[in-house]
């Protein structure tokens, strides 16, 4: 005879059920607005607890399926559980998805491609930082206020994104990035946290409009260096 699943085991169930319901669709929703095109950017989220779902790399995200997401223990980074689909291989941005949630403990990350990202990052002209400032948007940022000014990190980019960890450590570890949930790669994008899935969604929408809001201020790098030159 066979045995019904606890409450508590049934509900666990459902909640990892939705975790990655939830996941696919925001990878969708970021699609539209061109953040993790041409297969490029990814997300995770916490599923059940120490746990972390992540999305599968090399792969159109928005096509990913909830069977799709691989399982990660938080602590070491080790898969814990795969996908059924043997042809799928876990994001190269596992390694800091779970710096971030050690570091941070957030409960979600994502990262974007997104073309604001990316000239948001030139404006600090090689850099290692940018100042994002008289915005009303910046309310958005959990503990933030209009009348801040809002410090992001900006790191060099590198050839693998494993390789960015040495970075990320120093960036997380920083406390004038401390209030940030943000870090800029410089000619890449940016990873975007917060405390569970729905707040990294907010922050993620935030940082963009700051990304996009600094660039069209400034005219656009392109605009800059005419002026320069």
């Amino acid at each position: 005879m066979s045995r019904r699943p606890s409450s508590a085991r049934a509900g666990r169930s459902s909640s990892a059920t939705s975790a990655r319901e939830l996941l696919c669709e925001l990878l969708r929703l970021f699609y539209t607005k061109n953040w993790v095109s041409g297969t490029g950017g990814g997300i995770c989220g916490m599923g059940e607890p120490g746990k972390v779902l992540v999305a599968p790399t090399g792969v159109h995200k928005e096509r990913v399926l909830p069977a799709d997401l691989f399982v990660v223990d938080a602590k070491s980074g080790e898969i814990v559980s795969r996908p059924r689909n043997p042809a799928l291989r876990l994001s190269e941005c596992s390694p800091i998805f779970c710096e971030i949630i050690r570091s941070k403990g957030a409960g979600s990350v994502m990262h974007s491609h997104a073309l604001s990202a990316v000239l948001a990052g030139d404006l600090a002209e090689g850099g290692d930082r940018v100042v994002f400032q008289q915005l009303e948007m910046l309310k958005g940022i959990k503990g933030a206020t209009n009348q801040d000014k809002h410090t992001v990190a900006i790191i060099d980019n590198t050839g693998y994104e494993p390789d960015l960890l040495h970075q990320m450590r120093k960036v997380l570890a920083d406390s004038v990035f401390a209030k940030s949930y943000c870090i800029l790669v410089r000619d890449h994008g940016a990873y975007i946290w917060g405390a569970d899935v729905w707040e990294t969604k907010r922050h993620a929408e935030i940082y963009h409009f700051l990304c996009e809001g600094a660039v069209a201020r400034a005219g656009g790098p392109s605009a800059r260096h005419r002026h320069s030159t």
